[in-house]
């Protein structure tokens, strides 16, 4: 039983999927723990939150904020979210989003939907916005079942999403997506982390960040990062299960 952090003081379909996706890939259960506890963290912008000395492994997180400077020289790193969060960190490790494997936890299905609007938790106005109702949307919350959630992603031809982990789905399942922003996200940078998150990401995929624009992330980046992650996943077996027993 791996001992696994992420955010889960509001619920969020991307913060949840470290335990399916290292019971999917590495066969491993897993439980939360208090940062100072676990041993792994894998998915969302949580660095920020984990103490000094800490000697967990790191499988792809991301820092929440550019301020914040961190080495970790006790850790074994062996992805971090982007090249914005690798500032600071010492070794090799891949860049890439976790989240990026999540389409292989649902099967694929036909489309079902033009459009899908996926909402940041924070995001009361996108689902009302006249730009995209007219299109008769499916509306997509983040706070429902992870499963559900990835799955109602894949059903749609097109995404809009002020959720990055709706963004990082789309990319995931080869949809063309629109980044629109939370209000809140840029009114409160202090305690949203701003567009960090963003710009890291879509660097690792040698994106530019653009809001507004409605683009198809290029499917054989996606899918070389998705090879790194398959290694850093066996990776995480091998230190957590010795000899694959």
């Amino acid at each position: 039983m791996v001992k696994v952090y992420y955010w889960k003081y509001r619920k969020n379909f991307g913060d949840l999927l470290t335990t399916l996706l290292l019971e999917k890939f590495a066969h491993l259960d897993s439980k939360w723990a208090e940062p100072k506890d676990a041993e792994l963290v894998m998915v969302g912008s949580v660095l920020d939150q984990l103490p000094n000395g800490w000697d967990g492994v790191i499988a792809g997180a991301g820092r929440l904020h550019e301020k914040t400077v961190r080495s970790f020289p006790n850790a074994k790193i062996l992805a971090v979210r982007g090249p914005l969060t690798a500032k600071g960190l010492k070794g090799n490790f891949a860049l890439a989003d976790p989240g990026l494997l999540a389409d292989e936890l649902v099967p694929l299905r036909d489309k079902r939907y033009d459009l899908g609007i996926v909402p940041h938790w924070t995001d009361t106005t996108l689902e009302h916005d006249p730009r995209f109702t007219r299109y008769n949307p499916k509306i997509i919350r983040v706070a429902d079942n992870p499963l559900e959630v990835i799955q109602e992603i894949g059903y749609c031809k097109k995404i809009v999403s002020s959720s990055l982990h709706g963004i990082i789905l789309a990319d995931a399942f080869g949809i063309p997506r629109r980044i629109e922003i939370s209000p809140r996200v840029l009114s409160r940078p202090d305690q949203e982390g701003g567009l960090f998150k963003w710009l890291d990401y879509s660097a690792s995929l040698g994106i530019k960040f653009e809001i507004g624009k409605t683009i198809e992330a290029d499917h054989n980046r996606v899918v070389e990062k998705e090879y790194e992650l398959f290694d850093v996943l066996a990776e995480i077996k091998r230190i957590f299960v010795p000899n694959n027993l």
